[in-house]
């Protein structure tokens, strides 16, 4: 094994910076994403709870899920989940759509007043996205993509998302 220069880390420091890294990434996009939530509250412009904007994040995240999968996916009791998706819709921000199929399953569409909401918040991560298209070159983009993907898809099986990930959000039509 090569002797450690004081320029090269060794394993146990790449790990560190590594976990710090990843921590400082995942902090500074909640705490953007609180920052977004609270200044509604100080602008009177929202009227969704915490526990709700929580609820609307999953459900944008899942794409236009079911109320059992959206249960599920907060670990919540079916009665529970569809209480607060009941409480969703009165504030106009959640639309269920009855299934074609199965006529006792509704799928959960965010409605216009949530996705412009969302947006908002989604705009920053699109900001991050455009200065690293700036700062790395394709090389670079292209292995933070494969890696990025690898990430999401092999190490955090835990959380299933629908095949095509949420972007900039969508009205239902």
């Amino acid at each position: 094994m090569p002797a450690q220069t004081a320029q090269t880390p060794d394993l146990q420091e790449v790990f560190a910076m590594l976990d710090q890294a990843f921590q400082q990434v995942y902090t500074k996009f909640k705490l953007h994403f609180y920052q977004q939530v609270f200044s509604k509250f100080e602008n009177r412009e929202a009227t969704l709870t915490t526990v709700e904007s929580f609820c609307m994040e999953v459900i944008m995240a899942l794409g236009h899920p079911t109320i059992a999968e959206f249960s599920n996916m907060m670990n919540l009791s079916t009665p529970n989940a569809a209480y607060k998706i009941n409480n969703l819709v009165k504030k106009g921000y959640v639309e269920k759509v009855r299934s074609t199929t199965d006529k006792r399953e509704y799928y959960l569409y965010p409605t216009r007043k949530y996705v412009d909401y969302y947006n908002i918040s989604y705009a920053y991560l699109q900001r991050v996205v455009d200065r690293a298209k700036q700062r790395f070159a394709p090389d670079e983009l292209q292995k933070l993509e494969e890696m990025l993907r690898v990430v999401s898809e092999e190490l955090m099986p835990e959380i299933k998302l629908p095949a095509v990930g949420p972007t900039a959000a969508e009205p239902m039509p």
